[in-house]
């Protein structure tokens, strides 16, 4: 009997052989290397993002693709990884090495019009040599609601003015868990507007979520609602979106695609825990994807008049009102006051910022201003500025009312909005000489620390001044009750304290019990896998299981990662080599399960109990 042993390395991806099994037409040979596009799905909704990888078998001596060829999707570069590996073979004591070389781009794909879209070929150049991958074929479909899922947006104002910041909310209404989702924003892409994510007053009594939305991120609340008279569990959270120019402009659907269990739920409040900790598994049956579109809305914008334009004016548009508190109001000549102004009106101050006060001419005449100031600080629906200040001479009888220029859109013309006065007392400065503070006679006057005798009578003799006393300090301290007065309120402040740190601290970073309880969840999502799935179903679902994972641990999406980025990530944070690929080859096998339309490398079980181990060592360094 012939005696067969085998013995595999890997360093990269296996996937390479099974996608020039499947798609031999879309490569062309040139020796042993061949350029291989492949796409996750060739049938999805618009805005339904899905990966596309070009694959080289043969070489890992490649320059990135020219995607600017592709049109009607919105392309994301998620990364390369080198696909190398290599094998040996012991076949009755002849060992055979055979390498194998390749690399692997991918990419995220948005379709973003309904119909039959072709990604064309897309030319590779390979060692010196220009490889063209063959075209493929996706058929779009426009998005739909179901009684479950809603999405609705709504503006803060329909008419705004160029500059003028508009928020624009959005609601998704579920009535199901979800076991993964991804929003979609066509708006985000466009170059009549500038966006940013307001800042949001955590609420300790709330739960809160970080959402990735078109390369940046936004906090959404969790909660309650009612649509069209039913009740649902809501994820809401805003954008400020500030007109770079003038027009009426379509504000298209925003979509979420999202993953949930068709068969029977088990008994819970899901208004409670609608995004739980260990979602998979709460629904008996197989996962459903919906992707949902919301509502699309228009918004117009007009240009600001050109006539009349103060020259004070700083590009502040909307309605504005000034306010200004200081502290301390009685000073001395050169003493420092710190003095607050505020502002309030828009609908989004995030980016708004006040004119420097060295312009605010009576308030730099009488006063030294310093270049340097605090950045303002959002207060709810208002934003303070805060300045310290320090009066030049004792004339000064008050702070001058501080006052704003900006174009009032309610009434379509410039305005300034002026503060009020605030009322100050100047004294001179005096200084204190060294027979002031020895008490020596100065004259008829007298010495005029020698009229506080009150305070300070340790200056002078006599025994006016010090008798004999039996109250002090230990007889103060031998009292036990005073004993436990003295040490009981520092502990309990100590206490309370503690407590208060590490509320604020949860609230603060609401990702952070996610983290800690990611192999947990790893745990029950691999747990929640079917025993009915396909090969590739089961595969795919280890596979974003893991990464799902890791995006726990590291507080990113971790669904949308790449071997590369992994690869980075774990590199950054001082991840050893050898963990590295271990973590590399795990999903390596994966990957060739989820792609090679068959049976993974190893059995169902073996790959779950490597995941698990996998994830274990993890567990300890990140």
């Amino acid at each position: 009997m012939m005696d067969v042993k085998r013995i595999t390395i890997s360093a990269g991806l296996t996937a390479v052989m099974i996608l020039a099994a499947v798609c031999p037409a879309a490569a062309r040979p040139a020796g042993d290397i061949r350029v291989i596009a492949n796409v996750e799905s060739r049938d999805v909704y618009v805005g339904e993002s899905f990966l596309m990888q070009i694959v080289v078998d043969g070489s890992d001596k490649v320059e990135a693709p020219d995607m600017t060829v592709i049109e009607g999707f919105a392309v994301e570069y998620m990364g390369g990884s080198n696909n190398s590996s290599q094998s040996i073979s012991i076949i009755n004591g002849r060992v055979e090495r055979n390498v194998q070389k390749g690399f692997v781009f991918t990419y995220k794909l948005t379709p973003q019009r309904v119909g039959r879209l072709t990604i064309p070929s897309i030319d590779v150049k390979v060692e010196e040599t220009t490889f063209r991958t063959g075209p493929i074929t996706i058929l779009v479909k426009r998005p739909e609601e179901t009684e479950d899922f809603k999405l609705r947006i709504r503006l803060s104002r329909e008419t705004c003015f160029v500059g003028e910041p508009v928020l624009l909310t959005v609601t998704w209404y579920l009535r199901r868990d979800i076991q993964a989702f991804e929003f979609t924003a066509p708006l985000l892409s466009s170059d009549a507007f500038s966006f940013e994510a307001p800042e949001v007053k955590i609420d300790p009594a709330k739960k809160y979520y970080r959402i990735p939305l078109a390369g940046r991120e936004v906090i959404a609340e969790k909660g309650k609602g009612m649509l069209d008279g039913e009740g649902y569990g809501t994820l809401e959270f805003s954008i400020a979106v500030i007109p770079g120019r003038s027009g009426t402009f379509v504000i298209p659907e925003f979509i979420v695609a999202c993953e949930s269990g068709t068969g029977v739920r088990n008994r819970r409040d899901f208004f409670n825990d609608f995004f739980g900790d260990d979602v998979l598994g709460r629904w008996r049956g197989s996962l459903r994807k919906y992707v949902v579109p919301s509502n699309a809305l228009s918004l117009g914008v007009k240009a600001l008049p050109v006539e009349g334009r103060p020259a004070g004016f700083a590009g502040h548009v909307g309605e504005y009102r000034v306010s200004t508190s200081a502290e301390p109001v009685e000073v001395n000549i050169g003493d420092p006051i710190t003095l607050n102004v505020i502002l309030e009106g828009p609908d989004y101050l995030g980016r708004v910022d006040l004119p420097s006060l060295v312009g605010q001419e009576e308030l730099a005449a009488n006063f030294k201003i310093p270049d340097e100031r605090a950045p303002g600080r959002s207060e709810g629906s208002r934003k303070v500025f805060t300045q310290t200040i320090r009066a030049k001479n004792d004339q000064v009888e008050r702070i001058p009312p501080i006052s704003l220029v900006y174009f009032d859109t309610a009434k379509e013309q410039y305005v300034t909005a002026v503060s009020d006065p605030i009322p100050v007392t100047i004294r001179k400065t005096r200084i204190v000489t060294a027979g002031d503070a020895e008490g020596i006679d100065s004259g008829e006057r007298g010495t005029p620390l020698d009229k506080w005798k009150a305070g300070i009578a340790y200056n002078y003799e006599g025994p006016e001044v010090i008798e004999a006393q039996d109250f002090g300090l230990d007889s103060i301290l031998s009292e036990a009750r005073v004993k436990l007065m003295l040490v009981v309120p520092p502990l309990a402040w100590l206490l309370v304290l503690g407590v208060v740190s590490v509320s604020r601290k949860r609230s603060a970073d609401p990702d952070a019990a996610k983290s800690r309880s990611a192999l947990r969840r790893l745990r029950g999502r691999l747990a929640g896998l079917s025993a009915g799935d396909s090969d590739e179903t089961f595969c795919s679902g280890v596979m974003d299981s893991f990464k799902m994972y890791l995006g726990d641990k590291l507080r990113i999406a971790g669904r949308s990662l790449t071997t590369g980025e992994i690869e980075r990530l774990l590199s950054e944070r001082g991840i050893d080599g050898e963990l590295t690929d271990e973590v590399k080859s795990l999903l390596s096998s994966c990957e060739y399960g989820a792609y090679a339309g068959g049976s993974s490398l190893e059995g169902r079980e073996k790959l779950v109990d490597r995941t698990r181990d996998t994830a274990r060592k993890l567990d300890r360094v990140l």
